[in-house]
């Protein structure tokens, strides 16, 4: 506390006058600290004793028969009692109102020194005034400000005079001048002072908010599996994460120059040139979209990585960085290779018994042979030519979707519904299934036919498949404004309603389609890839024990 100020808080217990420090052999005496309470106070009273000695120092020379006043030896007595009494007093345990006895004293003091009416020495209030008015309150300065004018009035009325007068409400006009100034500054100081411990207490919640943040925020970032790099638009490197030090084996203390990992172009190729790696780019400015590498690690290891980098979104120019994202891929690759693998060898294998079959189905064909014979044939040289069509073209497409339109042509959709429905007439009448058909004369519909055909294909094998003995199999086909809607209703097991959404997932089969036929669960998936893929929906009705109705809605052609 500073002295005398307005705050009540004071030293709990007194500080001690020493402490001794033991060793085996000395005897160390410390003097105890000084509290800054105690130093203001020493320091406003020690500045107006050193004024008044100054000031009788200079009397003995220049007038030294003030001295023999007996007012005046008896004020500058009182100073040098009341400096002295402040050294010694043990303020640490004093209040408030027992240091106001220290300024109130200095004012009566100084008060003698003017006694004699001449008000030369008025100048010292102002040293117990400044005191009150920078560490007390309102009350306590005009309390104050009324002594000295009290005591004013009492010199005037000893001098009567103008110019006594005057000199009397100069005096006072000053000192309330500069203890109202003070006074209100002080005030004004301490509110500030109030609002900077609070800003700083809020910086310093902000700050660490903020560096919770960030360190959470990089341990995050830390915990995924992609190699991330900041750089600064000059190519200073900001930030990196522990999976980018994994990927090029880099210790927590090591530089991207100590880095031994280097990109390769491929598996045993060149070393990318220094200027062309990634990290060279992206330091350049330079945005890429991923681009496949190969790292040959510590071990001996090749890994796939995919690079790329781009500009990160700032809202100044300091704010500006390039981010750099590495990826493994090496196990993404070592799948396609193996899918490809897996697609080749099925593709060839089932080729030679289709081509057998085929053959087989046309040496046929060529005898004679009864109408119902022939037709069945047909249907058999038909299938098995769309399924090494199928198969040419999954070997083909095996890096990309196998869902994808290969065109989009006009077609009559109704072409490709007959067809479908002639390559199910054989089951269904082994079933004693009955097929119903209603079909307008021209469904117009722009896409891939071959692609369609296996859409129905599907549908309507599972409606004749999941259908029991002596049930029906309707198709209804209707052109609704802007898009062509085809019904495809059977009355056969049904889907839970919990199901429903499940069966498009790969592999999934209801436990009771299991029990009913088998199958792979990839169909319901495929099919509605390939209506997506045409801008068109497959959604399902279906009711347990009553059947299942599965609807394809596509666009119309436009010039239809």
């Amino acid at each position: 506390m500073s002295a005398g100020g307005r705050s009540r808080t004071v030293d709990v217990a007194p500080a001690p006058s020493a402490t001794w420090s033991t060793s085996p052999d000395t005897r160390v005496l410390a003097p105890a600290p000084i509290s800054s309470r105690t130093r203001s106070i020493w320091l406003s009273q020690l500045v107006l004793g050193a004024t008044v000695l100054a000031v009788v120092i200079l009397l003995l020379f220049i007038q030294p028969g003030q001295l023999a006043s007996w007012t005046f030896t008896g004020g500058i007595l009182l100073l040098v009692a009341i400096t002295a009494a402040t050294m010694i007093a043990p303020w640490g345990r004093l209040s408030a109102a027992a240091v106001l006895i220290v300024p109130f004293a200095d004012l009566f003091a100084v008060g003698l020194l003017n006694l004699e009416g001449d008000l030369r020495f008025a100048f010292l209030w102002t040293f117990p005034i400044v005191w009150i008015a920078l560490h007390y309150g309102a009350r306590t300065l005009a309390v104050a400000l009324g002594a000295v004018g009290l005591f004013l009035l009492v010199v005037a009325s000893l001098g009567p005079g103008t110019d006594s007068t005057i000199r009397v409400v100069l005096i006072v006009i000053v000192l309330s001048f500069i203890g109202i100034t003070l006074h209100v500054g002080s005030r004004r100081t301490r509110a500030f002072k109030r609002l900077l411990r609070q800003q700083a207490r809020r910086l310093r919640s902000t700050l660490d908010r903020a560096t919770a943040q960030e360190r959470r925020i990089a341990e995050m970032i830390d915990g995924i599996d992609l190699g991330i790099v900041r750089l600064s638009p000059t190519g200073e490197l900001l930030a990196l994460n522990a999976a980018y030090r994994g990927l090029y084996g880099l210790g927590e203390q090591e530089s991207l120059a100590d880095a031994a990992v280097v990109e390769h172009t491929g598996i045993d190729g060149p070393e990318v040139p220094v200027d062309e790696r990634p990290f060279a780019r992206a330091a350049r400015g330079e945005a890429f979209e991923p681009e496949t590498y190969w790292l040959l690690d510590a071990e001996g290891a090749w890994r796939a990585v995919t690079v790329s980098a781009s500009p990160l979104a700032s809202r100044s120019e300091g704010e500006a960085s390039m981010l750099l994202v590495a990826r493994e891929v090496t196990a993404l690759l070592q799948a396609q290779r193996a899918r490809d693998q897996v697609v080749a060898m099925a593709s060839h294998e089932i080729r030679n018994p289709l081509t057998v079959i085929l053959g087989r189905a046309e040496l046929a064909l060529e005898r004679d042979v009864d109408p119902v014979s022939r037709d069945d044939f047909a249907v058999i040289e038909a299938s098995a030519e769309r399924m090494l069509t199928m198969l040419e073209q999954t070997l083909r497409d095996s890096r990309s979707s196998f869902t994808a339109p290969r065109g989009t042509d006009e077609i009559d959709l109704r072409s490709v519904l007959e067809a479908a429905l002639v390559g199910v007439q054989a089951n269904a009448r082994a079933r004693n299934i009955t097929l119903h058909t209603e079909l307008p004369p021209v469904l117009p519909v722009r896409g891939d036919a071959f692609r369609l055909r296996q859409v129905f294909d599907n549908l309507l094998t599972n409606a004749v498949k999941y259908t029991p003995r002596q049930g029906t199999v309707s198709v209804r086909a209707a052109v609704a404004g802007y898009v062509v809607r085809v019904d495809v209703i059977d009355s056969g097991i049904g889907i839970p309603a919990d199901e429903i959404d499940r069966v498009f997932e790969p592999y999934f089969r209801s436990p009771e389609a299991g029990q009913t036929a088998q199958g792979t669960g990839l169909g319901l998936g495929i099919a509605r890839d390939i209506v997506e893929a045409h801008a068109g929906t497959l959604t399902l009705a279906s009711e347990v024990g009553a059947g299942t109705t599965a609807q394809v809605v596509l666009p119309r052609a436009a010039d239809a």
